[in-house]
């Protein structure tokens, strides 16, 4: 009896994968428009994507980045006794993020090449 290979194109898990791919991103871009709390930000991803960029904890990002001195945070008091910390996007951080847009739309623009040639690329072979 032969053992099932579990595939990893799945639609659901696909979508899942990339999210996760694009998380630091997406949350440095955030950060470069204004500084934000991590609730805030979580909030924003999935108003401005409609809900599709929805994440149930940013932390590993968050630490990811701020290890990477992408991100640095400061804390603000926002009422009596309570205190909210705010994170914002470095110089390093502005560089990476650039760097991760440039090879995001390099990667998408040769796979949407390759997939726009549906059922053209061996047409009449």
């Amino acid at each position: 009896m032969s053992k099932k290979i579990k595939i990893t194109g799945k639609a659901d898990s696909f979508a899942e994968s990339l999210q996760n791919c694009l998380g630091e991103m997406l949350v440095l871009f955030l950060l470069k428009q204004k500084p934000m709390y991590t609730y805030e930000i979580s909030q924003e991803l999935s108003r401005i994507s409609d809900g599709f960029f929805t994440y149930k904890s940013l932390y590993p990002y968050i630490y990811r980045l701020k290890n990477a001195e992408c991100i640095a945070e400061q804390s603000k008091e926002v009422a009596k006794n309570r205190t909210r910390i705010y994170f914002h996007i470095t110089e390093y951080g502005l560089t990476h993020l650039i760097n991760l847009k440039r090879k995001y739309r390099e990667l998408t623009t040769a796979a949407n090449l390759i997939l726009d040639l549906d059922e053209m690329i061996y047409k009449g072979k």
